[in-house]
């Protein structure tokens, strides 16, 4: 759903790594205990299909991109599904393969509408207000995410066929855009999910490139965390990243199945898990985290998972 596929040479790295490093989940790294408060899109007759983002809204309800259903579910805060919107077409208030959501700060629910190349904006109650097309240099893109700044008034979008970053105003109107495929400092190889952490800097989850990298609004590279491994600190097929109001990082690892938090400053400090072992989730995609609760997009289970953070330490490293 977020690539084009994975090149040979990423396949002869998966191979071996396979054989000369134990996965994450078997070393004894540190763990705090987890507990899974919920399951949600698992009802019979109201199953999701390849969900692939979640983004929690202004009024608390959580919105789910349900990508093979080419639409949006929506739960409260208790965990019943209340809405959808959405359905597969190129027509005003449709999507095709939808992957990633963002909200802003007026409650606003913008879509990545990869198939039609566009954003879809939606109010809370899922009626649809208008398109935003994507294209730089007279190219369309294909946008895996989006993220809104704090005032609304900025939109950050992955664009998957260019391996950029692409700036619109809430307008519409395109401002700017930085990257291009490649490893170095700023450059991307399939750029996924982003989001703005409470510095207001932009932080985007670069698949291939197995790390997630910090720039600030502007596109100047502030830093890189990862990079390719299946040890702690390290990560092998990033996916989905939330960011709370500490600063604190949760980055899911489709690969390993492990959920890993960083600090502020972008250190490591511990894996969710039960027992002293790291816990691996089924192709962990998406996240979305308040207060205390993280909810976890599982991919190919078809379901988000409520997980309970209340008891894990907000911002120092587990000894």
């Amino acid at each position: 759903m977020f690539t084009a596929g994975i090149p040979a040479t990423a396949r002869a790295a998966a191979l071996a790594l396979l054989l000369t490093c134990a996965p994450l989940p078997a070393q004894d790294i540190p763990v705090i205990g987890q507990a899974l408060v919920a399951e949600l899109g698992r009802e019979p007759g109201k199953e999701l299909s390849l969900p692939t983002d979640a983004e929690l809204g202004i009024d608390g309800r959580l919105y789910v991109v349900d990508s093979g259903n080419h639409r949006v579910a929506v739960f409260d805060a208790a965990g019943t599904r209340v809405a959808l919107f959405g359905e597969r077409g190129e027509e005003d208030g449709r999507l095709e393969s939808p992957v990633g959501i963002g909200t802003g700060p007026k409650g606003e629910i913008y879509v990545a509408d990869k198939g039609n190349h566009r954003l879809a904006l939606f109010s809370p109650d899922g009626r649809h207000r208008r398109n935003i097309p994507l294209e730089e240099d007279g190219q369309d893109l294909s946008p895996v995410d989006v993220a809104v700044s704090p005032d609304g008034r900025e939109l950050f979008v992955s664009s998957n066929n260019t391996h950029r970053i692409v700036v619109y105003s809430e307008a519409g109107d395109y401002l700017r855009g930085w990257g291009g495929k490649g490893s170095d400092d700023g450059q991307f190889s399939y750029p996924g999910i982003v989001k703005v952490d409470a510095r207001g800097d932009i932080r985007v989850v670069d698949i291939l490139n197995q790390r997630v990298q910090v720039f600030h609004p502007d596109g100047t590279h502030v830093a890189s965390i990862g990079g390719l491994g299946v040890r702690q600190g390290t990560l092998f097929r990033p996916k989905g990243i939330a960011i709370d109001n500490s600063g604190r990082m949760f980055v899911g690892d489709s690969f390993t199945g492990v959920i890993q938090a960083f600090g502020p400053d972008y250190e490591f400090l511990y894996a969710v898990g039960d027992g002293g072992k790291a816990a691996t989730f089924d192709t962990p995609v998406g996240m979305a985290i308040n207060a205390s609760r993280l909810y976890l997009v599982e991919m190919l289970a078809g379901r988000i998972l409520v997980v309970d953070l209340a008891s894990a330490p907000a911002m120092e490293a587990v000894q």
